[in-house]
């Protein structure tokens, strides 16, 4: 999956909804006619170097919604993206049946957390204001980080923060961004879990070392405390499985 697939992937289901199942709509809830903003929560925070630090991905004022996709960007320097929950929640809560893509490894890379999640049902589906996901890093090194929502894509050609309706239609939004001010002295390692040769990505090749380090074939793993995915002590191949799962696309983090 790439970037420009977000949006693809979301109409071709919501028209399948349509196709499908019978729709009954909500009545939108946008107060003063004001356009649904997304905003990082809290919008400011401290933190220590090597903590964890979790936002929250908040949508206000939006009118009645089935969809919703953000691309939230975060300097690698000082911050390592961890996990990513809670997504779909808000569509669920609201009596539909979510389904969510994101983030990719490839995005990460570049160092924005892109995400989506569309949903069926015959529920009109959430307004108002909610949470759409919560984000979790690593305070890597001392510096302010700015968490920003940036358009993406071929000629920057998709939306930072979109949301859509039932019958597919996009709804305009903006994007409110957040900063996060990390205070500490030094830096610390990034922990990547799968990066099993500490190249700062999550590929084949680390399924392949993993591999050959529970066959005897390598003495040692250039970072060894990545490889053990499911944190039990041992390094083998259920690690590595994990690992083509997650470039697969098949799982959304490790």
């Amino acid at each position: 999956m790439r970037l420009f697939r977000f949006r693809s992937w979301i109409t071709a289901l919501i028209a399948l909804t349509i196709g499908s199942v019978g729709l009954v709509l909500q009545p939108s809830a946008v107060a003063g006619g004001l356009d649904p903003v997304f905003r990082v929560s809290p919008s400011f925070q401290n933190v220590s170097v090597g903590r964890s630090v979790e936002v929250d991905i908040v949508v206000d004022n939006a009118p009645t919604f089935a969809s919703y996709e953000f691309h939230l960007a975060f300097d690698p320097s000082v911050l390592a993206f961890v996990s990513i929950t809670g997504g779909g929640d808000i569509l669920e809560d609201a009596g539909r049946d979510p389904l969510c893509l994101g983030p990719e490894p490839s995005d990460l890379q570049n160092a924005i957390v892109s995400y989506a999640c569309a949903s069926t049902g015959g529920s009109g589906g959430p307004f108002g204001s909610g949470v759409l996901a919560r984000l979790t890093f690593r305070a890597l090194c001392l510096g302010d980080a700015d968490l920003a929502f940036v358009p993406v894509g071929k000629d920057l050609s998709v939306d930072a923060v979109n949301l859509g309706d039932v019958l597919g239609d996009s709804i305009a939004a903006q994007g409110v961004s957040g900063e996060i001010n990390i205070n500490g002295a030094g830096c610390v390692n990034p922990v990547l879990i799968g990066d099993a040769n500490c190249n700062g990505s999550v590929n084949a090749i680390d399924a392949a070392l993993i591999l050959q380090i529970s066959a005897e074939l390598l003495g040692a793993l250039s970072c060894e405390d990545n490889a053990d995915i499911n944190e039990n002590g041992t390094i083998d191949s259920i690690d590595a499985a994990l690992v083509l799962q997650f470039v697969a696309g098949l799982l959304d983090s490790l």
